[in-house]
């Protein structure tokens, strides 16, 4: 399977003297046309040169915007050639099996449930600590006959992530191999919690920095939290760049925290920033789950621009924060450009999905879908062809039906899913 690779600097570089060189070559050609027809005199002459240098910026000026994908010239015309990225064989083993992914309706909060490829499975984020929540979720898991969860992921403390975690890791009907949490003590005191501590493997040793504390957040969520995992037994990781899961045919990748998100956690935003961005690669598609990242975006913003451009466009983006306005920053979507957008978002005071966040994306012509408005979504890849479905079927922001794709039912793929959802619309592999 092919994807989009970012050519190298040096060939960048080449390319564009060619570009310039062809841009002179046309302003020279249209100077000595121009002459022509205008004549010997001075006036003429020096029309004939304002002719030549137009056609050069013009000619310049537009090609570098093909060429690097500047709007409104970022189209793939005379399919894709004299591009800054070049077609280059997938290096990730092609799979024949199906991943379902389901954002689940746990209002304003974030739990989200993988069934991966080689039978494992993956909970992400719990909701809130209500039983309304963790009833939702463990019967979620229950009904699709899973009674193992092997990684288990937190993106970050507060409540709305973490809150349904210790009723749902303590059921008796479900076994957490493995977690993946920020780094960060709760007020919890235990030898073995302090030994997860001293062992913490967070960055290379030759880079850790001089001086760094682990600091605290002292909510009893948190530590009701901790204390399910550790009497689950569960083994503990904690979250930072550059980690990876890897499984037969998909990689999930850790994109952040560094230890910068971790060296100060006192404010609201900070504890949001510890969320990893993390891709989930299956086949040709790249799923993106961001917690409630805010300026953290700016890491992985970085890391695609030193990259091949392997990092850039997504399939589908699991909206940081709920739609608020201080992430899915432009910069930040002109990298990922997602396709499809999910906002896990029930009733709220923040005003959440918010106006700025619904226009970035509409900018980016990503189309939209909230758990407040479709109930649980379900995202199933089977291949290189992708489909929904849908708890519910009405949306503020459009639905599967506004949409050209060929209509097969998820059920017929997938006899995990649930029949009494939607029939879902399926696309074709990206281009």
């Amino acid at each position: 399977m092919a994807e989009k690779k970012r050519k190298s600097k040096e060939q960048q570089r080449k390319d564009m003297a060619k570009l310039a060189a062809g841009a002179a070559a046309a302003g020279f050609a249209a100077n000595r046309i121009a002459k022509k027809a205008g004549g010997r005199s001075k006036k003429s002459k020096r029309r004939a040169l304002i002719v030549g240098i137009l056609v050069f910026i013009i000619i310049a000026a537009s090609g570098a915007m093909y060429y690097y994908d500047v709007p409104p010239l970022n189209g793939d015309y005379f399919n894709g050639q004299f591009k800054s990225w070049y077609m280059s064989p997938d290096s990730f083993v092609q799979s024949d099996g199906n991943l379902q992914i389901r954002y689940l309706d746990v209002g304003q909060g974030d739990s989200i449930l993988i069934q991966l490829p080689d039978g494992k499975n993956m909970l992400i984020d719990s909701g809130k600590n209500n039983s309304e929540t963790e009833d939702k979720i463990i019967k979620s898991i229950t009904d699709l006959g899973i009674d193992t969860i092997d990684y288990g992921i937190l993106t970050h403390t507060d409540s709305d992530h973490s809150g349904g975690f210790d009723k749902v890791v303590a059921s008796d009907e479900i076994t957490f191999k493995t977690f993946y949490i920020p780094l960060i003590k709760s007020k919890l005191a235990n030898d073995k919690v302090e030994e997860w501590y001293a062992q913490a493997d967070y960055l290379p040793k030759d880079e850790e920095p001089a001086g760094f504390e682990i600091q605290s957040v002292e909510t009893q969520v948190y530590a009701d939290f901790m204390q399910a995992v550790l009497d689950e037994g569960s083994e503990v990781l904690f979250s930072y760049e550059g980690m990876q899961i890897k499984g037969d045919g998909y990689v999930f990748d850790f994109y952040n925290p560094t230890y910068n998100e971790y060296k100060k956690i006192s404010t609201a935003k900070q504890k949001n920033n510890v969320s990893p961005i993390m891709i989930l690669r299956f086949n040709d598609k790249k799923i993106m789950f961001t917690g409630d990242c805010d300026d953290a975006e700016s890491n992985f913003i970085e890391t695609a621009a030193k990259g091949d451009g392997a990092l850039y466009d997504v399939d589908v983006l699991k909206v940081a924060h709920h739609g608020g306005r201080e992430s899915t920053s432009q910069n930040f979507l002109n990298v990922a450009k997602p396709e499809y957008s999910v906002i896990s978002v029930g009733d709220n005071n923040y005003g959440h999905p918010t106006d700025e966040v619904i226009s970035r994306l509409n900018s980016v012509n990503s189309k939209i879908f909230t758990t407040q408005d479709k109930g649980d979504i379900i995202l199933t890849l089977s291949g290189n062809k992708m489909g929904w479905a849908f708890e519910k079927t009405d949306s503020s922001y459009g639905s599967a039906s506004d949409y050209d794709a060929e209509e097969v039912s998820v059920a017929s793929l997938m006899q995990r899913i649930v029949p009494t959802y939607n029939t879902s619309i399926f696309a074709g592999g990206v281009a």
